[in-house]
């Protein structure tokens, strides 16, 4: 009876997980979010924003912290965009995931450091739009030049958490300079 009661149980998780919103997917581990890896990470904008650039950060032959990266997203199905030039990448979390990953696994990309250097916001009731600009080193052994650029992300509060609803990103180019007001 045992053995039955589980497959109708993962019969059930399967019929019934595309009818949920994101946050009753979310708010049960089992059905593919992970759990934040601390509560604090998620209960400001401040610590979800810091969170965001660390788990992406990672050491010469180290990887990014995925698990604490998953966390902070509403869904596995939560935009993820990058613009560069008038090239748009269009992703959601899971393959941004596989398309960072990829980078790592070829040896384009073998550490990373991002860090947040300016802010500015609109908030209202449970929602906020940031604008977090960003500096960022790849492959920190060869001493590269910082790029910077801005990450735009929408975010809302949902039983005592920030999610992130969806992130697009863009690099600093000689076209699109950082305007002083993102970077303070």
């Amino acid at each position: 009876m045992f053995v039955w009661m589980n497959r109708s149980i993962s019969f059930l998780s399967l019929i019934l997980i595309p009818f949920l919103t994101p946050h009753e997917a979310s708010d049960q581990g089992r059905f593919g979010q992970n759990k934040p890896v601390n509560q604090t990470d998620v209960r400001s904008i401040d610590n979800l924003l810091k969170t965001f650039y660390e788990s992406l950060s990672f050491p010469e032959g180290g990887q990014p912290d995925w698990g604490r990266f998953r966390s902070l997203f509403a869904s596995t199905t939560s935009p993820c965009v990058r613009i560069v030039g008038d090239s748009v990448m269009q992703m959601d979390r899971e393959s941004f995931i596989a398309f960072f990953g990829g980078r790592i696994q070829k040896g384009t990309l073998k550490s990373f450091a991002e860090k947040e250097i300016g802010r500015t916001g609109d908030y209202y009731g449970n929602l906020a739009q940031v604008f977090s600009t960003y500096e960022k080193r790849m492959n920190l052994a060869d001493d590269g030049k910082p790029i910077r650029g801005i990450n735009s992300f929408q975010l809302y509060i949902k039983n005592g958490r920030w999610w992130i609803a969806s992130v697009t990103w863009q690099d600093e180019s000689a076209a699109t300079p950082i305007p002083p007001k993102y970077l303070r």
